[in-house]
């Protein structure tokens, strides 16, 4: 058990490392509640986590923002990056690093230092708003009304252009449109079907404008040579996961035997209590994991949590493994083996049925539950 505590805390510091690397501050501020209101005199002096259905934020902030709710309004300052997750966002203050959203509507009124990249629904820039650096999006309809200080690059069903873009433009859309008020500053591409309309006039563009045509492809390709295709694929797809999972079997081996050999005495004494409780963690964890983020100190315990929830699942089916390594050089070959044949035998094998549709499915998924549950008891102390 300590050789896998050993592997376990290079992770976990790395983890933590790739979180402070986001946020290099000394100190979090951490809120979630259901309706927050930061009021403009409630000055946040460090990187800021907030969570909750409804979010508004007219104080400033001197270090990152991340959040997650339904709704968000930015009224204040941002003295650094924001990360935020919502249904809807609406950014009214001014923000001096960037802004990364994925949201089903955000809309920019205030001014955004460097870059801004969105995956959402609808994106809009109002007409006094300003992003320093690039436009990186992928939304359904887009409303661009500000200034853009760079390149604008992304795809969308309906793209407006009505506000200023000092550099390229490289678009993809279905309804693409350069109001009169509209400029840009460099050239301009853009991708559209043949049946599509685009709406871009050289007087605003002071560089080139390339259009380019999407055509679907039509060459018709043979049934017999997709299936041999897909057959192919299919046993590539088995051979490398074969090949990947001995590997990682053989590490876990060599850095963590006894625990190994725990976990495979459980399974092979209470197989179906190790199966039980490894259903219900696989039911349970998600929804642990949901209640750890919507809490005050559950932030960075929810993600130490899940990614060692991750690592056990990843490494769960294996301990099954060796079960059935064990049992087939038993009782073909007349002999143990060592930990590292049953292993390497109980993958490939293992792996193999798991191709068979519905039978070979309901086996694996079982050995797996088995593993997870398995894992998971010989993980608690033993009361003296």
């Amino acid at each position: 058990m300590r050789k896998l505590t050993k592997l376990f805390a290079v992770f976990i510091p790395a983890f933590i490392l790739l979180l402070a690397s986001a946020a290099p501050v000394n100190a979090v501020f951490m809120k979630s509640g259901t309706n927050l209101v930061f009021q403009e005199d409630e000055k946040i002096s460090e990187t800021a986590f907030i969570s909750g259905s409804s979010i508004t934020i007219n104080s400033d902030i001197d270090g990152d923002l991340l959040c997650a709710g339904q709704s968000v309004v930015i009224n204040g300052n941002i003295k650094g990056d924001i990360l935020c997750v919502a249904q809807n966002i609406k950014i009214n203050g001014s923000v001096d690093g960037n802004v990364r959203s994925v949201a089903q509507t955000i809309e920019v009124f205030g001014k955004v230092t460097r870059n801004l990249m969105t995956a959402s629904q609808k994106l809009v820039l109002g007409p006094k708003s300003s992003v320093g650096g690039d436009v990186i999006f992928g939304v359904q309809n887009v409303d661009f009304n500000g200034q853009i200080g760079r390149d604008l690059t992304g795809a969308g069903d309906s793209i407006t252009i009505s506000g200023s873009l000092l550099r390229n433009a490289t678009i993809t859309g279905t309804n693409i449109s350069l109001a009169d008020t509209g400029k840009i500053g460099g050239n301009i591409d853009y991708y559209i079907a043949k049946e599509s309309t685009a709406s871009i006039a050289q007087k605003n563009v002071k560089g080139s404008i390339t259009k380019y045509d999407i055509e679907p492809k039509t060459k018709p390709v043979s049934e017999k040579k997709i299936a041999d295709v897909s057959k192919v694929g299919l046993a590539a797809k088995i051979v490398f996961g074969i090949i990947s999972s001995i590997i990682l079997g053989l590490t876990i081996v060599y850095f963590d035997s006894k625990g190994t050999k725990k976990r495979v005495e459980q399974i092979m004494s209470r197989p179906f209590v190790s199966g039980l409780i490894g259903l219900t963690a696989l039911i349970i964890a998600p929804i642990v994991f949901f209640i750890l983020m919507f809490t005050i100190v559950g932030v960075p315990v929810a993600f130490v949590f899940i990614l060692f929830y991750i690592l056990t699942l990843i490494t769960s089916s294996l301990y099954t493994s060796v079960v059935f390594g064990k049992v087939v050089m038993t009782k073909l070959f007349h002999k143990k083996g060592t930990l590292n044949t049953q292993i390497a035998l109980g993958i490939t094998l293992l792996g193999l049925v798991s191709s068979i549709p519905v039978i070979g499915w309901t086996i694996a998924f079982f050995s797996f539950c088995v593993g997870l549950g398995a894992s998971l008891i010989t993980m608690v102390p033993k009361s003296n």
